[in-house]
């Protein structure tokens, strides 16, 4: 017998006590209930019989009295008419005494005062109730069971003895006992499906409970996964080091790992395989530090070292940094499979970065996040400049999600020309966002983040419909050009979202160019090429901006359908040098642009000598400080009207 089931065995006493005691309270009950129903039913015959008595024999009186005996004739008929199920009956008068046996041939003759009293009889009488209980007759080797009933004879309205009736209840006994025992058995069978079993269910897991109860308290301390502890039990752990480094004069260091790579294994090779990678990472990290209480998986693939008790602190703690990053660098062997991850760590030490668990926590996540943005694979310690830099981050956040539910945004719009003919075509939107001081925030700063917390699909639609609303009213022949993040592409319908606003606006789609980045191509080239194409059927151009940094692939400008190229503004900078680089590349991109029917915009121009270069190079159009500074809608109106004046005498000229 196992141990649990030694455990169970106490717990099934009382259990089992407790049916017994159902049970033997279900009989006695069922008994009960058997023994009134014979009673009932023997009574009644008592009384039929007694007034049947009194109707074939009127002597009955005086043979009670033992004034006179019953002639043979009454007696054959007392005898002939008694019923088949009355065994037999007797008649006592009204001091006990029998007078009358139905087995017996003739009356009782003993004198009154020697026969014997019998005392059922006389308390009948005394106590006017019935008497009734159960015999038992041998008879041919055959037990009889009577059911025997003693009631009060009355004769002319009045009472002058008793009547005991014996019936015959064998056979009604035998049928009630069946039913008494399957009415047992459905009560020890719902006792059973409602107490017993359910009971034994209930032992059956209750001598699991010390083991489930180590078990939990466990998965309160550990990770289920990796055996490690857990995110509550680490910080516990971390405390209690802290206090005791402390008082000895030393240090604690936190290590928050993460694992690179391992969402694109786990989605890509399943759960299992995530899994049995994160035991495997687990199992180096325990063997590269040692102690797996001081080690734990705080979810997902992040995990957590607490380096407690040295003194040489920065050695100890990039020593032990490197070593993680060394260790997860190689590749992991699953099956047949040779797995490459990496991992990105940061760290933090008391008590310089932090005297509490919390905030050792914090500093090294925020150590983590730049090891993560500087490119990964590395370790970096945390740094307090990282936490201004956290908190202007977290400054921008606010402003972002306090400028969306006020209108607090603002759009410049910088003006884009001609270059062979200086005529104004149009400006490109340019979204501003400030601090609470009102000093503007730069937009490599904002956007990014905008992107990060999910924002820039609302701020997206707001500049599309305001600078849609505010080209409207500008000249016919102005273009109004509004810069698409990638992000924007996932959060919203893009041609269902211009096609709403050019409705609302009343904006000419021919009017409307949208900037795209070569990093939008990359992630769904079918699904941003098939949206790129509605747009174009709408009317509305495609620019590509940024063109000849990032990827710059050339297939991309076969594939989409652009209407024009920004060149970046980087190769602004050597533009004037004879035989500079850049003047080679522009070249090329123009020619380029000529052969595949696009229009090249450059960027960035902020001197006539550029321009020149520019207006050599055979360039279509240009945009820079050279030109014009991204204004304020209060300042579009005057270069509007300048841009009016100007155009007016090369309009004379040419009509004379």
């Amino acid at each position: 017998m196992s141990a649990r089931s030694t455990k169970e065995l106490p717990g099934l006493i009382p259990l089992f006590l407790s049916v017994c005691v159902v049970t033997v309270g279900a009989y006695f009950v069922c008994n009960t209930a058997m023994t009134q129903i014979l009673r009932v039913n023997t009574e009644s015959k008592a009384r039929l019989w007694s007034e049947n008595i009194v109707r074939v024999a009127p002597a009955i009186e005086d043979v009670v009295l033992g004034r006179a005996s019953l002639d043979l004739g009454t007696q054959a008929t007392l005898r002939r008419h008694v019923p088949g199920s009355i065994h037999h009956y007797r008649i006592f008068d009204n001091s006990g005494r029998l007078r009358w046996d139905s087995r017996d041939y003739s009356p009782i003759t003993k004198p009154l005062d020697v026969a014997e009293i019998d005392a059922e009889a006389s308390s009948v009488l005394a106590e006017n109730q019935n008497v009734f209980h159960l015999r038992e007759f041998a008879q041919a080797e055959e037990t009889v069971r009577l059911s025997v009933a003693m009631i009060p004879l009355d004769y002319r309205n009045r009472t002058i003895g008793v009547l005991e009736v014996a019936v015959d209840t064998s056979a009604q006994w035998a049928a009630l006992s069946t039913i008494l025992f399957q009415v047992l058995a459905q009560i020890l069978g719902l006792v059973f499906v409602a107490f017993l079993l359910p009971g034994i269910l209930y032992l059956r897991r209750s001598g699991q409970l010390e083991f489930l109860a180590g078990r939990l308290h466990r998965n309160e301390e550990y990770d289920e996964l990796t055996g490690t502890l857990n995110r509550a039990a680490f910080s516990r752990v971390l405390e209690r080091e802290l206090g005791a480094a402390s008082e000895r004069g030393m240090s604690v260091a936190v290590h928050l790992i993460d694992l690179d790579r391992f969402q694109i294994v786990n989605d890509t090779r399943g759960h299992a395989v995530g899994d049995a990678l994160l035991k495997m990472a687990s199992d180096r990290l325990h063997k590269l530090f040692g102690i797996r209480e001081r080690l734990a998986r705080l979810g997902g693939d992040e995990f957590a070292i607490c380096q407690p008790h040295f003194r040489n602190t920065d050695d100890a703690v990039d020593s032990l940094a490197k070593d993680v990053v060394r260790a997860m660098s190689k590749p992991f062997r699953i099956g047949d499979d040779e797995i490459q991850i990496g991992a990105s760590l940061g760290h933090a030490r008391s008590p310089a970065d932090g005297k509490t668990a919390s905030e050792l926590f914090r500093a090294a996540d925020i150590a983590l996040s730049e090891a993560k943005a500087q490119g990964r694979g590395r370790s970096v310690a945390f740094d307090m400049a990282m936490e201004v830099e956290r908190q202007a981050r977290q400054d921008i956040e606010q402003r972002l999600r306090h400028a969306l539910s006020t209108d607090g945004f603002e759009l410049n719009f910088q003006p884009f020309y001609e270059i062979s003919t200086g005529d104004l075509r149009g400006f490109e939107a340019l979204l501003r966002l400030s601090d609470k001081e009102g000093m503007p925030i730069s937009p490599d700063l904002f956007i990014p983040v905008a992107e990060d917390i999910g924002l820039i699909g609302e701020i997206g639609a707001w500049v599309l419909q305001e600078s849609c609303r505010t080209a409207s009213e500008w000249p016919e022949h102005l273009v109004v050009s509004v810069n698409l993040s990638p992000a924007q592409f996932n959060s919203h319908d893009m041609p269902e979202l211009v096609r709403d606003t050019l409705k609302k606006t009343g904006m000419d789609a021919r009017r409307l160019e949208l900037e795209v980045t070569e990093s939008l191509l990359i992630a769904d080239t079918d699904k941003i090429l098939k949206e790129l194409r509605k747009l174009k059927k709408m009317g509305v151009s495609i620019a590509l901006d940024d063109f000849g940094t990032g990827y710059s692939s050339l297939s991309y400008l076969w594939l989409f359908p652009f209407d024009k190229l920004k060149v970046d503004k980087t190769f602004m900078s050597d533009l004037a040098e004879v035989g500079s680089k850049s003047r080679e590349i522009l070249s090329t991109i123009v020619a380029l642009g000529k052969v595949l029917d696009l229009k090249i915009t450059a960027e960035g121009v902020e001197t006539e000598v550029q321009a020149e270069v520019l207006r050599s190079l055979d360039c279509d159009l240009v945009q820079g400080f050279h030109y014009g500074r991204p204004m304020r809608l209060a300042d579009v109106a005057a270069t509007l009207l300048k841009s009016i004046e100007m155009t007016r005498p090369a309009a004379r000229k040419q009509r004379a």
